[in-house]
């Protein structure tokens, strides 16, 4: 995000800003000081009720019930008690791609590459494309390879339509084949077993979005500019192997403009940047399959007659530890790929920013997938009009990457509801902002201290901030279990319970602004501490 402090920015990055009617050209609001003991108050309430009460709860309900979730826990480290939780299929799923092979797979492409780069810089592309179809080839099969290539040359022909509209055509039609039981059961019978079938549906989905891209800049593309969009440019972008499994998702013209740059050699505060990158998603997986030893807050997903008895607050625990695992899977499965294309000097999008510095919708959808919210914003939000049109333009701008983002990940119910549910708190969030734009409103507020107009817009937030996690445990968990959350923690404990979230929410918000207070809000949402 750019810097709000009488800096010049760009009209795709103003985009950014305006899309959850937050003032791009303005500086970043300040946030009043409060006073320290009330400070120490929330930050005593929210680490010890909001996270580690809950916690504890879940870790005593989870060892007393370890021999309740027979075939969903697997043997661990005897050092951390013998038994892990297995139920996470995409913790496990990236596990079981993450090999020895892998491994030499990998450090295969970063020597070659820099040898490469070293004793011949005008073939470096070249040898980069063919180490990184070749290492998908050998990591994802020969079979899952052809399924991804012909899907590559139907949107690769889809693009010499120049127009957008055969585009998108193209790229629904391709993703319905993915979605379709009668075309699935074919590829089903292609593909040999069920790993490697999962592996092929999450490719095409994902290069899905990088076909989406190259197409969309090519028709956009002046006829000077066609040179930057060959077979060869169009195959390095979609299987570059860094970033082909997992991503972060780039823009084609972002990554062109950087795999197009002249080769230099890595600095060595680049190479530390790199190591120390590394080492901190190590730690992470470290921290993680420990806690897997002791939380089985996934395996709970897998027994709802189990979730549905737990103790309240051990509930609370569990769906705190899902929304926390959320965000440390994807710090790995973005940030490792990101530190190995650094070598190339490709600067992907940070990792997912931290759950506990955001509590609204729209930073949600903005800082979380920085790559997917990129795509949106340039492809569809954007060439709506965005909220340079006014707001109902913008409204539908959303309505429309909501749409899309439902039908990417797979038209089931539970991403329904939850895609809906975003889009009415980024409404929502919008017409509060354009409400508190009135004089009304500003009059309103300079009626209030800075203290007091803190308080009240953490009060008035708190809503919101519930809303997300409730949407963000629906996304993860699905309807059962979600309204599992719901029923539990709003209406059967009503009203001691809404009435504990909202105390507790508070206290968080209100931390979270005092970080916000003392370092700012960029600093944290764009993870300038990294």
């Amino acid at each position: 995000m750019p810097s709000r402090r009488n800096k010049k920015i760009s009209e795709s990055e103003a985009e950014i800003q305006d899309a959850s009617g937050v003032a791009s050209r303005k500086e970043e609001p300040c946030i009043a000081r409060l006073p320290r003991l009330e400070i120490l108050i929330y930050t005593v309430v929210a680490v010890t009720c909001f996270i580690g009460y809950p916690m504890y709860n879940l870790y005593k309900e989870s060892q007393a019930s370890a021999f309740r979730f027979y075939g969903v826990l697997a043997d661990g480290y005897d050092l951390f008690g013998g038994l892990k939780d297995e139920g996470d299929f995409e913790w496990n799923f990236w596990r079981e791609l993450v090999t020895v092979q892998a491994g030499v797979i990998v450090f295969v492409y970063i020597a070659v590459g820099r040898l490469a780069e070293t004793f011949c810089p005008e073939w470096r592309n070249t040898l980069l494309l063919v180490l990184s179809m070749s290492s998908v080839t050998l990591l994802a099969t020969w079979r899952c390879m052809l399924v991804l290539l012909l899907n590559a040359a139907f949107m690769y022909l889809a693009s010499y339509s120049k127009r957008v509209l055969v585009v998108w055509v193209a790229a629904l039609l391709q993703l319905y084949s993915i979605t379709s039981s009668f075309l699935i059961f074919y590829l089903n019978n292609f593909i040999e077993n069920s790993f490697d079938y999962h592996l092929t549906i999450f490719c095409v989905a994902l290069c899905n979005l990088r076909f989406l891209s190259f197409c969309l800049d090519y028709c956009s593309s002046r006829i000077e500019d066609t040179t930057k969009f060959s077979h060869k440019d169009f195959l390095l972008y979609v299987f570059y192997f860094p970033l082909f499994f997992f991503g972060p998702l780039m823009m084609y013209k972002d990554f062109h403009h950087q795999i197009e740059k002249k080769s230099e050699k890595l600095s060595s505060s680049q190479i530390g940047q790199v190591v120390k990158d590394l080492a901190r998603y190590m730690l992470y997986i470290i921290l993680i399959e420990i806690a897997l030893h002791f939380l089985f807050f996934a395996a709970y997903h897998q027994r709802a007659n189990i979730l549905t008895g737990l103790p309240i607050w051990a509930l609370a625990g569990n769906a705190l530890c899902h929304l926390i695992f959320f965000q440390l899977k994807y710090q790995v499965m973005f940030g490792i790929p990101n530190a190995v294309a650094m070598l190339d000097r490709v600067d992907t999008f940070k990792p997912p920013v931290c759950i506990f510095s955001i509590y609204t919708f729209a930073d949600m959808w903005r800082y979380f997938d920085r790559g997917l919210h990129s795509i949106l914003l340039n492809y569809i939000y954007i060439p709506i009009g965005g909220s340079r049109c006014g707001t109902f333009r913008q409204l539908i701008g959303s309505l429309l990457c909501f749409i899309f983002v439902f039908y990417w990940h797979g038209l089931e119910e539970h991403i329904f509801y939850w895609a809906l549910f975003n889009w009415v708190g980024v409404v929502i969030e919008t017409i509060v902002n354009q409400v508190s734009k009135t004089e009304k409103a500003k009059s309103f507020k300079l009626n209030l201290s800075g203290a007091t107009l803190r308080r009240v817009t953490a009060v008035f937030s708190v809503p919101g901030y519930i809303a997300l996690s409730l949407a963000n445990l629906l996304f993860l968990s699905g309807i059962s279990m979600g309204y599992i959350y719901f029923e539990r923690l709003i209406i059967t404990s009503f009203p001691i319970g809404p009435l504990v979230l909202l105390l507790l929410y508070y206290c968080m918000i209100q931390l979270i602004l005092e970080c916000h207070r003392i370092c700012g809000k960029k600093y944290f949402c764009e993870k300038k501490y990294y």
